[in-house]
Order: C-alpha cells, then structure tokens, then sequence
C-alpha cells in the first residue's frame, strides 16, 4: 500500500514539474518576420481550385479550353463529372468549370 501512495505521490509531482515548464512564447515577432499579410488576389485563389493537372489510379489529366461540345466528343462512359468516379475507360473529366483529357494511362 506504501509504495503504491510513494507511486503516486511521485506521478502527480512529476506531472506537476513537466506542466510547469511548458508554456507557449508570446513573443512570435521573430516568427512573423516574413509573414505578409496581403490579401490573396481573387484571380490567384481561383487558379488555386482549378488544376492544370488531374493525377488519378487511372492516370494522369491535363486541363484543356472546354468548349460547348465537349461531351459529345466521348461516349457516355468515357466521360465523368467527378474525379473520383474515374474507371480505365474514362476519357475524360468535367469538373472545376474545365475539361481534363487523358494524356496517359497510370503505370
């Protein structure tokens, strides 16, 4: 019964030391030097959500200037509106306001 008391009394003391000692730094000035605090242009966060490049188990899909008749370029089965609904078939995708092409197959 003595040790286990010895055994606690000892963790919660050790807890207590090890919680003392850490602490977070206010001081983040150093930290922030190189930290701009510009606004994103809109343009910039745009090209952010549209890739160039679609890489899938299926392979890889290069964005091209879509046009109105994309679709009807592939089959119904060749062509997917969500990249993760992408087979070996798939020929291409519609997606992000863009057409992706299959340029290669996944090795």
């Amino acid at each position: 019964m003595k040790a286990i008391l010895k055994f606690l009394i000892l963790t919660v003391t050790l807890a207590v030391v090890i919680g003392n000692n850490v602490f977070a730094s206010d001081d983040t000035s150093e930290e922030m030097r190189g930290v701009t605090k510009a606004i994103v242009p809109d343009s910039v966060l745009e090209e952010l959500n549209h890739p160039d490049k679609i890489y899938t188990k299926d392979g890889l899909f290069i964005k091209k200037p879509q046009s109105l008749h994309d679709e009807d370029k592939f089959s119904q089965d060749e062509v997917v509106y969500d990249v993760s609904k992408t087979t070996d078939e798939t020929k291409a995708i519609i997606q992000y306001d863009a057409t992706y092409i299959k340029e290669e197959d996944s090795k």
